[in-house]
């Protein structure tokens, strides 16, 4: 019998060491929304893809569907996060990969929230990160799952990491922050 095998990207949200040699991954994945891949052998040294399954990495995944949790067959690094080790990037994507784990429900995609975490690693080479990148994100993410009601123009740009929505962010910081937190209380999540 025979299995589909679909590509998609992919950002590893959190590995968890598994057994002996394998590993399973935590993927927020732009065609299926969040997934569970189990790894087979993965951390034995001799395995290729060892070197691409490190947490915070954006990559292009293909994986099968098995009866209860998906199956890594390959795997391409397209960002590694090896690089943003210990600088503000890293704990700034950390926090968004629990906000992402935490909202989301399941095999369910959502193109807008794929897009903003694409946008997001588009603005790592360019510039520095500071709380009005992290801000626009989680309104965003609140937005799109519909816990977030507004008409912020962050929220309803294409681009929205950019000098002019950072400043509009930064003069109503502690009205976002509010915000923000009813929506997460309000979510009971």
């Amino acid at each position: 019998m025979s299995h589909a095998i679909y590509q998609t990207r992919a950002l590893i949200l959190k590995t968890k060491n598994m057994r002996e040699s394998n590993k399973l991954l935590v993927l927020y994945t732009e065609r299926f929304g969040l997934i569970y891949v189990s790894t087979q052998s993965v951390r034995d040294l001799k395995s290729k893809m060892r070197f691409h399954t490190n947490t915070l990495s954006l990559v292009t995944v293909d994986v099968v569907q098995g009866r209860d949790i998906w199956k890594l067959t390959g795997i391409h690094e397209e960002y590694s996060s090896i690089t943003l080790a210990g600088t503000a990037w890293y704990e700034l994507l950390t926090r968004m990969a629990s906000l992402i784990i935490r909202f989301s429900s399941g095999e369910e995609s959502n193109t807008d929230v794929w897009h903003d975490i694409v946008r997001l690693y588009d603005h790592i080479s360019v510039e520095e990160p500071n709380e009005s990148i992290e801000l626009i994100f989680v309104t965003r993410f609140l937005y799109a799952l519909g816990y977030w009601e507004g008409s912020e123009p962050w929220l309803l740009t294409e681009y929205p990491f950019s000098p002019d929505m950072y400043t509009q962010v930064t003069e109503s910081r502690p009205l976002i922050i509010k915000k923000i937190n009813g929506a997460i209380q309000n979510s009971q999540l």
